[in-house]
């Protein structure tokens, strides 16, 4: 029985490299003529796997993508490539660490806001990857889940661009593919054998670009069910727009709170002569110097993602419910309670990426900034929490707390989370004085 179930399994793997082999011989096949007045298609994978590169290498090297940072929303670019229009749609990339539940919701949102971005619909996926990256089926995992809710039909129109092929050396893409394991076997199947390599580092060469678009041609044409492009459903797209109309509500109504915190501390410090002048005092400069004795406590939570500011928010407000732990926070969230015979007022802040300085996107410094104006007149302290656990680049928080001013230190308590990964028999000052 035994060695009957093992010669089944190794006559389909052979069927299934048989399969993958055919389609990947029919990529070089030549494309029917195109009768599409322009191609629109839409860039998406992980963060830092060159997608916006790719992009300018494809609409000729001058698209006008930013690459080199975190893209943070959908960006879209034109271009005419071999006498045809070409719209090509950049997305903000997933953490490969995060799964898609716990993605931020913005960038769920801007992955399905780029179907919009190219109507009636885009008439390719790029799944942008690295040539040399290790595809395991954590990684399979990782993409199904951020390109299923494009819809059932998105593999069908997805073609994996592999980027970097620089680091391929002298071997070649198929010999990776035939050697390299099923991982990527597997990936190429559901794509239907479907890939390209590009060199983003040698945008000049238009011979990669022209293959590019035939190989897509020979996708679009071969399409069956007579719509060659990939369109979302109408309830989902109404949805989008009812949300994005919320949320510039919501931005609106942060801006205004920001202007009339900013002219309650001018008037302060007019009256009281004492605190800074002229451009020195807004908003970063909003922290409460109210009696010993506090009617109510004003905090803001900061930190690297990941650390447990929401988790502690809801500890500190003596309720579970209150902050939405194990989900990314992606704005500024307040909440009140009465702690202790005390109105205490919590606001919880998008934790900014652990790892290189300067990295953060713009619309978490943004909330960090706003921060201050949801609490009027000014949070009492900064609470940053920190992992005890992991390490911590002085010089990357100061690139975010003294956004809101040179005097936030004086303002600031280290909250220590997940005391329960400390050492048996180690507390907390033990633990600092040991150079942890």
């Amino acid at each position: 029985m035994d060695s009957t179930n093992e010669s089944c399994s190794q006559t389909k793997q052979a069927n299934d490299d048989e399969s993958l082999q055919a389609a990947m011989a029919a990529l070089h096949s030549p494309a029917s003529p195109s009768t599409l007045p322009e191609l629109r298609l839409v860039l998406l994978g992980r963060k830092g796997a060159g997608k916006s590169a790719a992009g300018n290498t494809v609409l000729g090297g001058a698209g006008g993508f930013e690459s080199g940072r975190p893209t943070e929303e959908c960006v879209k670019r034109r271009g005419d490539v071999g006498g045809r229009k070409v719209t090509v749609v950049d997305t903000p990339g997933w953490e490969w660490y995060y799964p898609l539940n716990r993605t931020p919701n913005w960038v769920k949102r801007e992955t399905l806001r780029s179907m919009s971005l190219c109507p009636p619909g885009p008439h390719a996926v790029l799944l942008v990857v690295r040539s040399c990256a290790s595809i395991q089926d954590d990684y399979i995992k990782e993409i199904e889940e951020h390109l299923e809710p494009l819809g059932e039909g998105v593999w069908g129109h997805t073609l994996v661009l592999f980027t970097r092929g620089d680091e391929l050396g002298l071997g070649t893409m198929e010999q990776r593919i035939l050697s390299s394991g099923s991982g990527l076997q597997k990936l190429l199947q559901k794509c239907g054998g479907r890939y390209h390599v590009v060199n983003n580092r040698n945008k000049g060469d238009g011979m990669q670009v022209k293959e590019l678009i035939r190989k897509l041609e020979t996708m679009v044409n071969g399409m069956k069910d007579g719509q060659n492009y990939l369109g979302l459903h109408s309830n989902l797209m109404l949805g989008l727009e009812a949300d994005g109309r919320r949320r510039a509500r919501e931005r609106r109504k942060k801006q205004r709170q920001m202007e009339a915190q900013m002219q309650r501390g001018t008037i302060k410090a007019a009256l009281m002569n004492d605190g800074p002048q002229g451009s020195e005092l807004d908003a970063h400069q909003s922290f409460s110097k109210a009696p010993r004795r506090l009617p109510e406590i004003r905090l803001v939570l900061l930190g690297e993602r990941e650390t447990g500011k929401s988790t502690a928010g809801n500890a500190i407000l003596r309720k579970a419910g209150f902050f939405q732990a194990g989900a990314a926070t992606e704005e500024c969230v307040r909440q009140q309670a009465e702690v202790a015979m005390r109105l205490v007022t919590l606001v919880d802040t998008p934790g900014w990426e652990a790892g290189v300085a300067g990295a953060t996107l713009e619309r978490v410094k943004r909330e960090i900034v706003c921060s201050v104006a949801l609490c009027p007149p000014g949070p009492h302290a900064l609470l940053l929490t920190l992992r005890v656990d992991t390490l911590v680049t002085a010089g990357h928080v100061r690139e975010h707390l003294e956004l809101l001013g040179e005097g936030v230190w004086r303002h600031t308590i280290l909250l220590f989370t997940h005391s329960d990964q400390l050492r048996d028999g180690v507390d907390m000052e033990q633990h600092i004085q040991g150079g942890g």
